[in-house]
């Protein structure tokens, strides 16, 4: 089997990102042309819902830990850093 580093994998992944990114463009932009959305046709399994909303648990979890969503007990409402106006 073939092994390899990260630096290797991350190196492949920007030589072919441009052509990739290219390919879903005009993808995209065909489908759209013959009437196709970008809706989902189907149901989502049980499973698919939990690994879902476990990712999305997550990723919530570490944006207030690094402090970038901070909840305001007084207004009780969450506050993201970015949208914040100084």
């Amino acid at each position: 089997m073939r092994r390899l580093t990260l630096k290797q994998i991350k190196e492949k992944v920007q030589q072919n990102r441009v052509t990739i990114d290219n390919a879903v463009h005009q993808f995209r932009a065909r489908s759209k042309e013959q009437g196709w959305n970008m809706k989902r046709t189907r149901p989502r399994d049980a499973d698919e819902i939990k690994a879902l909303n476990l990712l999305a648990k997550r990723m919530f979890d570490d944006l207030r830990r690094s402090g970038k969503v901070m909840y305001d007990k007084e207004s009780r409402v969450l506050k993201i850093d970015k949208l914040t106006k100084c």
